[in-house]
């Protein structure tokens, strides 16, 4: 019994000397890195070679994830993914992990792309783009920083959500809920699947926040749009990926949803 106790608060020492630990890096990181890990970064050179518009329909892209450790990048094709670490003084590691194994017509900047990761070991930014290098050499590849509210602009189709015990068609038996961003006016409007609802957004970099909603107040049947409205003020971080949006809390995505226009 003594044994599992000790052993038990050996654990817990453990956890919290890394969640301090995690707390202290986090804290020291520098206003660029701040900048680098709270944005998307789109693809526009490649080895030398400029790279343009969309590979095999997706937008070729790198971001940082919520949890300070990981990343998430395509070259066009499949989702390739892993762990970075930033060492001080514009150095920059990256450790490749499980990639999807999808077959695309090209699937030549994916392989490329996967090299940048297995080879940069430090960065540079300036004017919104952000250079991954190997030493002195030119760039292996840069990435241009997207502007969050352009990201947002249209509308979105909730197709999955969170927290609930029933299927997504039984919250949603006769409309979808959807959500309108205007990129001008920092506000919102859309439908929580019975009743319409706007609201003002807060938008920086990956990081989002979304105001008190007000909605019409029909009555409706079911507990999908309440859910819906709950969880929608809850949201701190979003991912937009091609014609997709990921709304996050912490680093659980909570809400997904599908641009319609």
């Amino acid at each position: 019994m003594k044994k599992s106790i000790f052993a038990g608060l050996a654990v817990l020492t453990i956890l919290f000397a890394s969640c301090a630990g995690g707390k202290k890096v986090s804290a020291n990181k520098s206003s660029e890195q701040t900048e680098i890990t709270g944005n998307k970064w789109v693809l526009v050179e490649l080895n030398g070679k400029e790279i343009t518009g969309k590979l095999n329909n997706k937008e070729p892209f790198l971001v940082f994830l919520n949890d300070g450790s990981r990343y998430s990048a395509s070259g066009g094709c499949n989702t390739l993914g892993g762990e970075y670490l930033f060492a001080g003084n514009g150095k920059i590691s990256f450790k490749p992990g499980m990639t999807t194994m999808m077959a695309c017509d090209d699937m030549e900047t994916d392989k490329l792309l996967t090299e940048v990761f297995r080879n940069a070991n430090n960065y540079t930014l300036s004017n919104d783009v952000l250079s991954l290098n190997k030493g002195r050499k030119a760039a292996l590849a840069k990435f241009k920083k997207v502007n969050a509210q352009n990201s947002l602009a249209g509308t979105w189709e909730l197709d999955y959500i969170d927290g609930s015990g029933v299927t997504f068609n039984e919250l949603y038996p006769n409309n979808k809920p959807s959500i309108t961003f205007d990129s001008t006016s920092g506000k919102v409007s859309g439908n929580g699947g019975c009743n319409n609802f706007n609201s003002n957004v807060e938008v920086q970099g990956r990081n989002i926040k979304f105001g008190p909603i007000a909605s019409t107040r029909m009555a409706c049947q079911g507990n999908g749009e309440p859910l819906f409205f709950q969880t929608l003020e809850k949201i701190n971080v979003q991912s937009v990926n091609g014609d997709q949006l990921t709304l996050i809390v912490g680093d659980i995505a909570k809400m997904r949803f599908k641009k319609i226009k």
